[in-house]
């Protein structure tokens, strides 16, 4: 049944993280807006017949933006992962002045985890730390939140488990911090329902503290065979200084920084763990992963 309540705007509805934030959102009973490129689109269609509310547009359209804006209670702003770093400097800080001039009573940025207190020289890394220095200027009630890594980053092509080994960035006694995409929706919604408790708070969330060890041991434990744990090599983080960077961060910077777990399971109840996250998966998903049938995609990649 759709509430009385004004509704959310989400921006990047159509993909993960957006997407995660719309689903909670229904399920809390709010009413639910989305911009979309294209309302024929598969994913837009299935939003709509979710009850979405569709505003055809893009980042681009300021109009559009201003429209899907009007009335609205809050906005929930993520940004595409590929945009180049000024872009996504300019679309980030425009989508926060435009919702200042709405005058939306709720405004949640989801950054990176990878920012910390200073800058790094690197386009790439600096664009979210603007982004959040801009949100914190304007006269906005706004949430601030740093998703650390996506469990799903862990089971994309790449990182050799179809090889009967996982390659990643912490040694293996060392530990990081993990999330489930679709509890990033399920916080933020929780975070949506208590402004006065969350407006002006910056927060790092995450699901679970895993170490390469305990990897391991879990993907052995699903996959019914040994797997293999090992971090990057130093020629290879060498070669890669968004890896190198990463794997730095990881160890004494800012994605070694602890998030709240008591905290997060405060506002989500429903909290997965690393273990219990693989254990939901869908089998055929998982034999691909581990390579044991066709669909599996040896071409690699690396997380984003």
């Amino acid at each position: 049944m759709i509430n009385h309540r004004r509704p959310i705007l989400v921006l990047g509805a159509t993909g993960r993280q957006g997407g995660s934030v719309a689903k909670a959102l229904l399920k809390a009973r709010w009413n639910v807006r989305a911009l979309v490129r294209d309302p024929a689109q598969p994913v837009s269609t299935a939003l709509r017949g979710q009850g979405v509310d569709l505003i055809r547009g893009s980042l681009d359209d300021v109009d559009a933006m201003a429209t899907a804006m009007t009335g609205v209670h809050g906005v929930f702003s993520v940004l595409p992962s590929n945009l180049p770093a000024e872009d996504e400097v300019r679309y980030g800080t425009a989508i926060a002045d435009l919702a200042a001039e709405s005058h939306v009573d709720h405004f949640i940025y989801s950054s990176g985890a990878s920012v910390g207190n200073e800058l790094t020289g690197v386009p790439r890394f600096d664009a979210k730390p603007h982004i959040e220095a801009h949100v914190r200027k304007l006269a906005l009630a706004a949430t601030i939140v740093r998703p650390l890594i996506f469990m799903e980053m862990l089971v994309r092509p790449g990182f050799g488990l179809e090889y009967g080994r996982l390659t990643s960035l912490i040694r293996p006694d060392h530990s990081m911090q993990l999330i489930a995409v679709d509890d990033i929706g399920k916080i933020v919604a929780a975070l949506f329902a208590d402004k006065s408790r969350f407006s002006g708070i910056t927060m790092r969330i995450a699901g679970d503290r895993v170490t390469g060890h305990d990897l391991q041991t879990a993907f052995s434990e699903v996959a019914g065979n040994p797997i293999t744990y090992a971090r990057f090599s130093d020629e290879v983080l060498a070669a890669n200084a968004d890896l190198a960077h990463m794997a730095s961060s990881l160890e004494s910077g800012p994605l070694a920084e602890p998030a709240d777990l008591n905290l997060m399971r405060e506002l989500n109840p429903e909290l997965l763990s690393f273990r219990s996250w693989l254990a939901s998966r869908d089998r055929e998903v998982l034999d691909a992963v581990f390579g044991r049938n066709s669909e599996v995609d040896h071409s690699g990649g690396l997380c984003r």
